[in-house]
């Protein structure tokens, strides 16, 4: 038997940033991860660190920008570079009351500046007030990185079968943990688990028996979202972070920069606000296909040529090419018309559990702060530097996944993406008119 103060499940972003935070205040904490670290909605993500330009609600701008604050001395502390070599920059079309906006991002303690000049590859499209921020890019791989370089100690590959975690009750407490690790099981008795496994703690909570099925069909404790991404690859690509919210006749466009490690040309990333259903069955199935909607992709070109059009003018798109990818996010289900838009921390109703559901990679800090106050009064003395165990764990840590852009093509119940291909042929496979 493994004594922890503290068990973490899942290996991304959220779940890594509070192993590091638990470890530096000397709790025994253990964290397990299925995959790869980061390999789900971590490295599906732009990697965009927001400060809130994007919105118009001066509270989110405030608790975004205090987090960003957090992401800057992580950045210096670990030596990860932002992708963006110039500010980012925020834009709106005509008709937009501008003053408005930038009267909440001074209210919010948001930095910006006026744009003196629009980029070429903006001439002549619908961005007509452009402004200089403070927001950024990261590689979500080097964010996973630089998360799990001092703590891989403590991070282990759970066995990828539906047995290999059980969880074992008393009344309302987890009493034990029982883990298969390379096909050798481990009994973990922690003082408190965090589910931190993204659409992972669907899973998690059907095993608990929390999930939809002790509640009304249709209400589910987590909803399972499906987003897409649009990957560009040509040498006539600035490197430039960018968002664009829908304000005078743009579609909220999310830009985000890359370098291809094969050719060494610039990529964007590019995505929108939408997203759309993901049910799935409570045992954690897929209900619909994993496709890229033909929909999305045609309303994603539309705004990219709205917003970037010298791009795709005549003689322009030579050389470029195109993919498209889809992945799933999850967050805390709230019913009909009420999107979570932060981050959501749920006990469930059990005196030593968390479900973490943070829908902005932002915003991981702050998830780790709250749960760190749910743990103190449970765990009032930590146990010290790990691993001080009567039986050494020797599983190997689970590998750090690549972002989902760089991979080939492929397709499961879960997340898809289409191969590179010529622009033209993108349009056609999508069947959308040059």
């Amino acid at each position: 038997m493994v004594d922890l103060d503290v068990l973490v499940i899942g290996g991304g972003a959220q779940g890594l940033w509070l192993l590091n935070d638990l470890t530096k205040r000397h709790y025994r904490t253990v964290l397990l991860e299925r995959h790869e670290l980061g390999g789900g909605q971590t490295c599906h993500s732009h990697g965009l660190i927001h400060r809130g330009h994007y919105y118009d609600d001066t509270d989110m701008m405030i608790i975004l920008n205090a987090a960003a604050q957090f992401w800057e001395a992580f950045v210096d502390e670990k030596g990860i570079r932002k992708l963006n070599p110039s500010r980012a920059l925020a834009g709106f079309g005509p008709g937009t009351a501008v003053q408005r906006h930038t009267y909440f991002w001074s209210s919010a303690g948001l930095r910006f500046d006026t744009c003196p000049q629009l980029p070429p590859v903006l001439e002549g499209g619908k961005v007509k007030h452009l402004f200089e921020t403070e927001e950024f890019s990261l590689d979500a791989s080097e964010i996973i990185a630089g998360l799990s370089r001092d703590v891989d100690y403590a991070a282990y590959k759970l066995d990828d079968d539906e047995g290999a975690l059980k969880f074992v009750l008393n009344g309302k407490s987890i009493d034990r943990v029982e883990a298969t690790l390379c096909g050798e099981k481990v009994d973990f008795a922690p003082k408190f688990v965090i589910f931190s496994a993204g659409v992972g703690n669907y899973g998690l909570l059907a095993k608990l028996g929390a999930d939809a099925n002790s509640m009304p069909r249709g209400t589910p404790v987590q909803a399972q979202r499906k987003n897409h991404m649009m990957v560009l690859r040509g040498s006539q690509l600035p490197m430039m972070t960018a968002v664009f919210p829908i304000r005078g006749g743009l579609q909220g466009v999310f830009l985000c920069p890359r370098t291809d490690p094969d050719t060494g040309q610039p990529v964007w990333l590019v995505s929108d606000h939408n997203s759309t259903p993901f049910p799935m069955t409570p045992d954690g199935k897929s209900e619909i296909g994993s496709a890229p909607s033909e929909e999305w992709v045609k309303r994603m070109l539309i705004s990219l040529q709205a917003t970037a059009p010298e791009l795709f003018a005549m003689g322009s798109i030579n050389g470029l090419e195109a993919a498209v990818y889809t992945g799933l996010t999850s967050e805390r289900n709230f019913g009909v018309g009420q999107h979570m838009t932060d981050l959501y921390i749920d006990p469930l109703g059990f005196d030593n559990l968390l479900a973490i559901w943070p829908t902005k990679l932002t915003m991981t800090p702050f998830a780790s702060n709250v749960a760190l106050r749910f743990i103190r009064p449970k765990v009032l003395e930590p146990a010290g530097e790990w691993p001080t165990v009567e039986r050494e764990i020797t599983t190997p840590a689970p590998q750090v996944a690549g972002e989902m852009w760089c991979r080939t093509e492929f397709e499961n119940a879960y997340e898809s993406k289409t191969s590179w291909s010529p622009y033209s042929e993108f349009l056609d496979r999508w069947n959308v008119k040059g």
